[in-house]
């Protein structure tokens, strides 16, 4: 029940805000102080400002509300049921002062808008009063402490609960201190009290109440004379707040009235019930009730807050309250959680000691709100610090073993189910290392140095050292020796004799293994080495290639080089692995072809060997014409390339003639003579198709033709490129120039994020012309937006670019012309249908742009 619709006649200071007095907060001010001060009166009487009576028909709720829209209404003065309104002179002057006599239990003030806004109330000094009599408000604040009528224990000594707020009962009255004492009226009841006074107050008061005019009555007036209809009597009414769960839907609320209804009486208690305020969504809720009855049954009822106010009248007698009806969401059936870890199994081979545990596949409806992980089995002296996450890195599985582990996951309702995941740990066997020094070597002086070769030594977890040394029956003997730590050692210096050398290798574990290896260093021999290319070879086309094998050349100690090269032919043959023993030869023709292979020993010694290769033909073939297959491009294109390199004919292509078919775009020049060329070359292209068709002949007159398709596809961003033509000649427009140009424009549209040159050109009269397009996160600028945007800030200053301009301009004229004519591209005028002609008023009125709107 709000605390605004109750009205104590005790001595109670009552805090409320303005919108638990006013259903619109809006009209009341933000400075109002927020208390009703009961049996006080303003400190400077009828001094303290101009009175006004609103009328005998409000409430105070309603005079309240009734001030809040009155700017000159500082302060709300309630007698009984009659309503005044003070414009208060100063603040001081209006400050509310308890008076202790029993006239003045009827007498109200709300402190509504300080007189002067920036001297709120708050800061008005607290008065001690003359005397015992008065004393200042503010040291009898006191808050207003709410009840249930149901249980009155719920109050103080000597207090009843009325209206769920704890009041004094009959015969008491509230001290300065809060308490309840006996009343000093002899112990009648506060009520009783005022009525036996006739609501007397003191002379300046009664005047206001007199007269009931806004003018001030003389102050001689007799307070006998001052008096105020009674108030109804209030009915102490309560409903008890339901709350039901769905899918229960009904509720029945009751009132429950002090006095109760007395049957045989002949005016009955009239009740009257109001939904405030319902879930969002429930208009379409049925709330029905007996007539001017006391119970409310309310069906179909969905799940959120409903406010109802019951409104309990009789002749002389009124009394409202408000219930809440709070309806609860049907209670889910939890269904318990399923704890899932991936893998289930799983096993580690030290030295790894890493496993992880996830748990993100388990489920449940409601969500799983907490997984919690523990070691249930694993080798002695285990014990791990588990985090309570959804996915488990265990990083100290070092123990060979079982390792169990339990998940327990609980889900929102508490629900909860455990699975468990086993991880095994194994001590793999560490083998010893193998150690291989590679094979034997014999070395002819005056070589003297090698590389011996320990790589293919193994482990089966890894070598981690390695070591080369001499034998011990090698100690005396010279050499030098480099890199001993690696795999490959490097020998120098070496004299005739043999020497031993050992490879030592180590795996992790410390084991090892050794490995010896010989190097045999003979004396120096001066026999050359025996070359031989292989036997001469014959091959028909339209074969055009052939391998060359010369694995059948010989030396004592070892050939060092081998090189082949073409000597002679009718054109120059491919040769492929020209530096090995073996050799592919391709584009071979029709001729005969002289290979020689020359090969050379460890002792610098050389020799050569030719072979002759003959290709004959026994048949022509004819050519075969490759265009290079259609093509599908986009504008902008510097030059259209069509590629016809893939033609072939078995002796090879004489001549090759490109020609545009009937069907092909005319436009295009064909530059550098390509079209007698593999690869045609086209430039000035513009969108459409091109069709070419290429012919390729051979040496005894047999020819192919094979054509190709081009489809050019028009720029995308035609519509949106800008040219912009520079008052200077493009023979003097340099580098500098052009990117200070760029700068600055990039700054001039600020909201580009990039400014994209397409191409510098030259204009009819010799002046450089820049054409560009702007591109911003969400696509290309359109043209005529960038042509306007740079016009308009050039027009504040042509010279923010350094250089002055000639002109802005789309690279395609987009101007409509109204609908009714062409706009001519050069000159960007429009010719307009018959009939039409110029907007005279826009061409030198307006933009002056060319129009046909007449």
């Amino acid at each position: 029940m709000k605390l605004c619709s109750v009205v104590l006649m005790t001595v109670v200071v009552a805090p409320m805000v303005c919108s638990q007095l006013y259903g619109d907060p809006e009209p009341c001010p933000g400075n109002l102080l927020g208390k009703i001060y009961t049996s006080s009166t303003p400190k400077g009487n009828k001094t303290a400002g101009k009175y006004l009576n609103v009328g005998e028909d409000l409430d105070l709720k309603g005079c309240i509300a009734k001030c809040c829209t009155d700017e000159q209404c500082n302060v709300v003065f309630m007698v009984n049921n009659t309503c005044y309104e003070i414009e208060c002179v100063s603040n001081e002057l209006c400050q509310p002062v308890r008076r202790a006599e029993a006239k003045f239990k009827n007498v109200r003030m709300v402190l509504i808008r300080p007189v002067v806004k920036r001297f709120p109330w708050d800061d008005l000094s607290e008065l001690s009063g003359d005397g015992n009599d008065i004393v200042a408000v503010s040291s009898e604040v006191d808050q207003v402490k709410s009840c249930d009528v149901l249980q009155p224990d719920e109050c103080g000594n000597n207090e009843i609960c009325i209206s769920g707020v704890c009041a004094c009962k009959s015969g008491y009255e509230r001290s300065a201190d809060g308490s309840c004492v006996l009343s000093t009226d002899g112990g009648s009841s506060s009520t009783n009290s005022a009525s036996k006074e006739g609501n007397i107050l003191p002379s300046n008061v009664g005047d206001i109440l007199l007269a009931g005019s806004k003018s001030l009555p003389d102050e001689k007036a007799s307070d006998s004379e001052v008096s105020s209809p009674s108030p109804p009597k209030r009915i102490m009414v309560n409903v008890i707040s339901k709350t039901v769960r769905l899918p229960e839907n009904e509720v029945k609320l009751s009132a429950f009235t002090v006095p109760a209804e007395m049957p045989g009486l002949t005016s009955h208690y009239n009740y009257k019930w109001k939904l405030l305020s319902q879930p969002g969504g429930s208009a379409g809720n049925q709330a029905t009730s007996e007539p001017q009855g006391p119970s409310l049954k309310l069906t179909h009822l969905t799940e959120g807050l409903y406010t109802f106010k019951v409104t309990v009248t009789a002749p002389g007698k009124y009394g409202e309250a408000e219930a809440n009806v709070t309806v609860l969401p049907q209670k889910r059936e939890n269904e318990s959680p399923i704890a899932i870890v991936l893998p289930p199994h799983q096993m580690v081979k030290l030295p790894n000691s890493l496993a992880v545990l996830d748990a993100s596949s388990s489920r449940d409806d409601s969500g799983i709100s907490k997984y919690h992980w523990e070691l249930q089995q694993g080798p002695l002296g285990y014990q791990p610090n588990l985090s309570d996450t959804q996915t488990l890195q265990l990083r100290d599985l070092k123990k060979p073993g079982n390792y169990t582990f339990r998940l327990t996951v609980t889900d929102t309702d508490g629900a909860t189910n455990s699975t468990l995941a086993n991880v095994t740990v194994l001590q793999v066997p560490d083998y010893p290392p193998e150690a291989n020094a590679g094979s034997s070597i014999v070395l002819f002086l005056p070589r003297n140095n090698v590389t011996l070769n320990g790589s293919l030594s193994s482990d089966d977890k890894g070598i981690v050292s390695w070591e080369w040394t001499k034998s011990p029956s090698d100690q005396d003997k010279a050499v030098d020796m480099q890199n001993t730590r690696t795999p490959y050692l490097e020998l120098s210096h070496l004299e005739e004799g043999m020497y031993t050398f050992v490879l030592k290798v180590t795996d992790n574990s410390g084991q090892s293994s050794s490995s010896d290896v010989h190097v045999f260093v003979k004396p120096p021999t001066n026999k050359p080495p025996i070359a031989h290319a292989g036997s001469n070879v014959s091959i028909a086309l339209p074969q055009t290639w052939v391998v060359l094998n010369g694995s059948g050349s010989s030396d004592d100690i070892g050939i060092a080089q081998w090189k082949w090269e073409q000597l002679s032919g009718p054109r120059k043959a491919e040769l492929s692995h020209f530096n090995e023993s073996s050799t592919n030869v391709t584009n071979l023709t029709k001729g005969e072809y002289i290979f020689q292979l020359t090969i050379t020993d460890g002792n610098g010694n050389s020799v050569a060997d030719k072979v002759a290769v003959t290709v004959t033909q026994n048949k022509n073939v004819k050519p075969k014409a490759n265009a290079g297959g259609d093509l599908e491009l986009t504008l902008p294109l510097g030059v259209l390339v069509v590629n016809g390199s893939s033609s072939s004919d078995d002796l090879g292509i004489a001549k090759w003639q490109w020609s545009r078919e009937p069907t092909s775009l005319a436009i295009g020049t064909i530059i550098e003579q390509s079209d007698t060329s593999p690869v045609l070359m086209v430039s000035n292209i513009v969108a459409g198709k091109y069709e070419f068709r290429l012919r390729v002949s051979d040496d005894q007159g047999e020819w192919d033709e094979d054509t190709v398709s081009i489809i050019v596809k028009p720029d995308p961003e035609l519509k949106n490129l800008v040219e912009l033509t520079l008052n200077i000649e493009a023979g003097k427009f340099t580098q500098t120039q052009r990117d200070s140009v760029l700068l600055k424009l990039g700054m001039l549209l600020r909201d580009a994020s990039q400014l994209v040159v397409r191409n510098l050109e030259v204009d009819s009269s010799g002046r450089a012309v820049l054409v560009f397009y702007v591109s911003s996160p969400t696509g290309s600028v359109d043209g005529p937006k960038v042509v306007s945007t740079l016009k308009n800030k050039l027009a504040q200053d042509s010279f923010l670019l350094q250089l002055s301009v000639v002109d802005i301009r789309t690279t395609v004229c987009q101007n409509t012309c109204s609908g009714h004519g062409v706009c001519n591209q050069e000159t960007r005028i429009c010719y307009c249908e018959a009939f039409w002609m110029q907007d005279l008023i826009r061409k030198y009125m307006g933009d002056g742009e060319s129009d046909c709107g007449w």
